[in-house]
């Protein structure tokens, strides 16, 4: 097992990508210990073939880098219906000065009582 300092990975990083063959390797550093790095390339296939075949579709279709994200087709249907609600108005918005935690806490008390004020 190769043992190299942080400065030693962070200059040649894409080296160690290339040339790793799957071998682990140790990064120590001075201030946060030493690392054990698993350098194993994920195969854009591997993440397709974790989709249920019936939802599965060409990423290229939507995507020019093939984004697998876009090979589920879960995933375009949500955005499609966020679309949808967007074009409808069907949006909530921060009022001038509230918090995010406010703003969160106002949509959860709206969702629950009903009082939906889409569009404020």
């Amino acid at each position: 097992m190769v043992v190299v300092s942080s400065r030693e990975f962070r200059t040649n990083m894409m080296r160690y990508f290339t040339e790793s063959n799957g071998d682990d390797f140790i990064v120590k550093t001075r201030d946060h210990g030493s690392f054990k790095v698993s350098i194993k390339p994920v195969k854009r296939d591997d993440a397709i073939l974790n989709i249920p075949p019936e939802y599965r579709r060409d990423p290229y279709e939507i995507s020019p880098s093939g984004d697998p994200f876009f090979a589920d087709q879960r995933n375009i249907d949500m955005i499609e219906e966020g679309l949808k609600q967007a074009e409808n108005g069907e949006t909530y918005a921060m009022r001038e000065n509230e918090t995010m935690e406010e703003f969160i806490n106002r949509l959860e008390n709206e969702l629950q009582t009903g009082t939906d004020k889409a569009g404020v």
